[in-house]
């Protein structure tokens, strides 16, 4: 008997069809490409191998699940983004559970799916930033009562015991919340604030405490004449003191005659950069240590087979994205070519011989021959450097569409002899990590400056090709990289890349989908402490810096922050942007 064979189209309706069962909108479009809105979903292209239907899927029951059980009008903002994060996570498992309870089929496409996932990150070392699938694993375990895989166990593993430990008492309460999204997300926060996950909430205790026995002090000393007078009038200096200067700091002057050369030697500690922005009157960045510090390249991160089947998950991911950025590359290809194309001048005296005037010289001997010149050509050496916003807000579709524009610009800047080099910047924790613990060790002294260990990640660098360079771009994908972003520094780090390289012309283009932010700073710091320090180092590359700065802000309004700036409002519209804006850049005036 010969085998049905089912078409891709067929297989597409197939899916589409069961997805609006499920999500109980039969209004609702099914797409495999562009833009989730709320009258459509976003599936990626179906899979190659008839083994990944049932996790693909998955995919297309979660959307589905999300769109029946989780009200999107309801928004939980805690202040921090880690638990932001980690509460949306939430929402989407609960969602996923309701549907898995009612139907075993959707239940057998989620656990694939999640398999899956866990599969993926099996290879992470750091199993700490594992967190958000080891909270889904634990509550599909209670839940629905589900046994776990041995990847999925391994994804548990460093999460295991604290969330038995804290979330036993708990297993009750999710029970009941679990057909009410809010009360869900109540219990969701007061286990990570159990666990101490919950920087800002855990900051304000520490902070209370201190005030009580700030208070505790005051009661012995009041029996000493002139104490109590001396410590208030203290306390208001130092209110005065951290009110006003950031607020004269962010007028961004800057000391005309202390400004440094961009040409003296560039240190390994301080870069031409950094002493120019300390010259900024009324404010000082400080950074607590450096020492756990990191600048990685991409490759370092991960195993070869890692990045091979993340670059494969970008691929798949890419489909009609790819073909419209690519148009639109194809497009800055022709325009840069054109630029770089030889002319001559023609009827010379000297010179090359001109050889398409030759017949006329066998037709009239007599005829002088005559000689052509080339010009110079105006197109000067260019690097231009992408620098990507790798925090957790850049999650999903954005962080895919920028990896994507990274992989198809270089490759076509590439062909028209134009460096690229793609950077990445983000946080080595969530909660300050190495360096906050020393802070807390050495007696949480005041206003100890940026308090986390930064990770700069090099994607490609500018002297590395698209061909070795290409299978780095998918661990902009991987779980657990994005964590939180200081934009200031990583500016500086990009800029200083830059200002060391040969070529004539140098670019520096950001993208980013918000404010800088990381709790352990901010919640140690005044709050707008990251904020000055980024406008201050955009101040100075803009004005005394040959780097031509640019940005381009996905949902999010940069141009507050930059002068050649854009703002996109769907990730789709990434690609279109940024060529537009090179192709601004290398017009030539």
């Amino acid at each position: 008997m010969r085998k049905k064979v089912v078409s891709e189209e067929n297989l597409k309706d197939a899916i589409a069809s069961t997805t609006r069962a499920l999500s109980k909108d039969p209004e609702i479009e099914i797409t495999f490409s562009g833009a989730p809105t709320d009258s459509n979903l976003v599936l990626p292209n179906l899979p190659k191998k008839k083994s990944e239907i049932h996790s693909y899927r998955g995919i297309a029951d979660a959307l589905a699940c999300s769109k029946r059980f989780s009200s999107q009008e309801i928004k939980i903002e805690t202040g921090s983004e880690k638990i932001n994060f980690l509460l949306s996570k939430a929402e989407d498992c609960r969602a996923e559970i309701l549907g898995s309870k009612l139907y075993p089929g959707v239940n057998n496409n989620l656990k694939s799916r999640f398999e899956d996932k866990c599969k993926l990150a099996s290879n992470s070392e750091d199993k700490e930033d594992l967190i958000e699938l080891a909270l889904e694993g634990w509550l599909r375990q209670i839940l629905l009562n589900q046994k776990l895989s041995k990847n999925q166990l391994n994804a548990l593993s460093h999460w295991k015991e604290s969330l038995n430990l804290h979330g036993s008492k708990f297993i009750s309460e999710f029970k009941e919340a679990l057909e009410d999204q809010i009360s869900f997300s109540e219990v969701t926060r007061k286990l990570l604030h159990e666990m101490n996950l919950d920087p800002l909430e855990n900051e304000e205790t520490e902070n209370e405490e201190q005030e009580s026995n700030d208070s505790n002090d005051s009661d012995e000393s009041q029996n000493e004449p002139g104490q109590e007078e001396l410590s208030m009038e203290s306390t208001e200096t130092d209110e005065i003191d951290q009110t006003e200067a950031p607020e004269d700091a962010e007028l961004g002057d800057i000391d005309e005659d202390g400004i440094v050369d961009e040409n003296q030697e560039i240190n390994s500690n301080h870069s031409w950069l950094e002493r120019l922005v300390e010259q900024t009157i009324n404010f000082e960045y400080k950074v607590f240590t450096r020492d756990f510090d990191e600048e990685v390249n991409a490759e370092e991160m991960a195993s070869t087979e890692e990045l091979q089947r993340l670059r494969r998950h970008l691929d798949q991911l890419m489909g009609p994205s790819k073909s419209t950025v690519s148009k639109l590359a194809h497009r800055l290809q022709r325009f840069l070519m054109a630029q770089q194309n030889r002319s001559w001048e023609f009827n010379k005296e000297e010179g090359m011989l001109d050889t398409s005037k030759l017949h006329k010289i066998i037709t009239d001997p007599v005829t002088p021959l005559t000689y052509k010149i080339e010009k110079d050509i105006e197109f000067r050496d260019t690097v231009v450097s992408i620098l990507v916003d790798s925090s957790g807000s850049m999650r999903g579709r954005s962080m895919t569409v920028a990896a994507i524009c990274a992989d198809i610009i270089s490759t076509t800047l590439e062909r028209c002899n134009v460096k690229t080099e793609v950077l990445g910047f983000t946080t080595k924790q969530w909660k300050g990590g190495e360096s906050r613990k020393r802070w807390v060790e050495e007696g949480k002294p005041e206003n100890p400056g940026r308090l986390n260990d930064v990770r700069h990640i090099i994607f490609k660098s500018a002297d590395n090709s698209w061909r070795r360079g290409q299978k780095n771009f998918g661990l902009m994908l991987r779980e657990g990289l994005l964590k939180e972003n200081i934009d200031g520094e990583a500016l500086i780090w990009a800029h200083d890349r830059l200002i060391r390289r040969p070529e004539q012309r140098r670019i520096l283009m950001v993208i980013s989908d918000g404010a800088p932010v990381d709790d352990s700073t901010l919640s140690t710091n005044p709050n707008n402490y990251l904020d000055i320090h980024l406008r201050q180092v955009i101040h100075s590359i803009e004005t005394q810096s040959p780097v031509n700065l640019i940005a381009i802000g996905i949902g999010h309004d940069v141009t507050r922050y930059y002068q050649k700036a854009v703002t996109i409002h769907r990730a789709e519209e990434l690609g279109g942007v940024m060529l537009e804006q090179l192709t601004d850049l290398f017009k030539i005036d």
